[in-house]
């Protein structure tokens, strides 16, 4: 066997290592493969994968990709969690001690304290939300949130995430310390259910939120949440 042939089938992948490699469902491969979005070639009958057209269809989809505006397809866009989210509003070092320096951290994200006014009535908000009832979904996560959208606070759908390493007490049902907190806010009430039910699925994954705990960057967490939302569909 020459060396050249035998360096292409060493960088052939099969289904199940390319869905391990890129974090995928094997179904969620396979339809991609089946559709012609992932290049893919079947051998007796299997589908396999060339690492590098596998690496090249990563990098092209872990960039936020721009669609055409609602008026030009008479239909109302799909909020998307990875667009709502930029790295500057990503802190993974979180280290207040109670909820509300927590809240505080996070409302940062969103609207600098030099933002007084702004800063005051995002904080509010968030804090009444979880006097009425914690946004604690269990598993480490919470979903800070106010209990409608802001209007005026923002002019598009925003998503920050933080990450405490060591936990705090947010008044989850099940007692357990939270690591994992998404702030939503969003201008309109669509967009704020709209998001808020896309990121619910995301994150009842156990292996998404074991990946959110193992991310060190900002951008990997950017990369490991446009990767999920595939799987998400529409």
């Amino acid at each position: 066997m020459s060396r050249s042939i035998r360096a292409m089938e060493q960088s052939m992948m099969t289904l199940k290592e390319v869905a391990d490699y890129i974090r995928l469902n094997e179904k969620t491969v396979g339809r991609l493969a089946q559709r012609g979005d992932l290049p893919a070639a079947k051998v007796a009958g299997q589908w396999r994968f060339q690492r590098e057209a596998v690496d090249t269809w990563v990098s092209n989809h872990t960039q936020p990709v721009p669609a055409l505006p609602p008026e030009a397809t008479g239909v109302a866009a799909t909020v998307s969690i990875a667009a709502a989210m930029s790295p500057n509003r990503i802190n993974l070092n979180l280290a207040g001690a109670d909820r509300d320096a927590v809240l505080r951290e996070m409302t940062a994200l969103v609207i600098p304290p030099t933002q007084r006014r702004l800063h005051e009535t995002l904080f509010a908000a968030l804090k009444a939300r979880e006097e009425l009832c914690s946004t604690c979904v269990d598993e480490g996560v919470a979903i800070p949130h106010a209990r409608n959208a802001l209007v005026g606070l923002v002019t598009e759908p925003v998503l920050a995430y933080g990450r405490h390493r060591a936990g705090i007490d947010f008044g989850g049902l099940d007692g357990k310390p939270v690591q994992h907190f998404f702030l939503l806010c969003a201008p309109n009430v669509r967009q704020h259910l709209q998001l808020l039910a896309r990121l619910a699925r995301l994150i009842k994954e156990a292996s998404f939120r074991d990946r959110l705990s193992a991310a060190e960057q900002p951008e990997q967490v950017l990369s490991l949440v446009r990767l999920a939302e595939l799987d998400l569909g529409s």
